[in-house]
């Protein structure tokens, strides 16, 4: 009899049209819930996982810029070794002898650098005996720039590529994939708390 009476309870609580009203909108937000996870169970710490995940990424990718960095500088030691000059000076050697008689602001523009900086290297490069200048016969001032036997004997030796690893690898994308490199990486910058936006014009071994 205490079952039956229990029973009769159930059945009436279950027919009391607030305990419907009740369910009616517990299943509406079992509903949403599964409609704004995709259906997939969320467990307990999900956010706490998430984070940590995008930690290890973040962590992931700056190895890789430790690792091409450290490869460039690496590169810049080799070089040094083996011509006795720095990475930048090298790059300048090696546009003057793919272009010889270009002028320095042509040479500015090819390296992505500002005309002083330019002007800096060549001084060096010339109190050593491996560049000249000589002014156009044309326009007395438009100056013309080209290597010496000494600079053409130092290329020869040089180790390669010899713009650098750096430039060499990025020539050597695709365009799309450096149109989204630079849409990532100008993002990235601009995410970051400290910016020296003259860093841009100056050569990755001058730094």
């Amino acid at each position: 009899m205490v079952a039956g009476a229990l029973w009769g309870r159930c059945k009436m609580a279950s027919n009391n049209p607030k305990t419907k009203f009740h369910r009616a909108i517990s299943r509406k937000r079992v509903h949403r819930s599964a409609a704004t996870t995709g259906g997939l169970q969320v467990l307990p710490g999900g956010g706490t996982q998430r984070r940590d995940a995008r930690r290890e990424l973040a962590l992931a990718v700056l190895e890789q810029f430790r690792l091409i960095f450290r490869s460039a500088k690496k590169h810049f030691q080799w070089v040094e070794e083996r011509t006795g000059v720095s990475g930048a000076q090298l790059w300048v050697l090696a546009e003057v002898h793919r272009r010889p008689g270009i002028r320095v602001t042509e040479l500015a523009h090819a390296m992505a650098v500002h005309q002083s900086t330019v002007s800096n290297l060549l001084d060096r490069l010339e109190r050593h005996g491996l560049i000249q200048r000589f002014r156009s016969s044309a326009d007395q001032r438009v100056v013309h720039l080209s290597l010496t036997e000494l600079g053409r004997t130092t290329i020869a030796r040089a180790p390669l590529p010899l713009e650098g690893v750096l430039p060499d690898a990025l020539n050597r994308l695709a365009h799309g994939e450096l149109v989204d490199l630079q849409q990532r990486l100008e993002q990235l910058a601009k995410l970051m708390k400290v910016r020296d936006r003259r860093g841009k014009r100056i050569p990755l071994a001058e730094m």
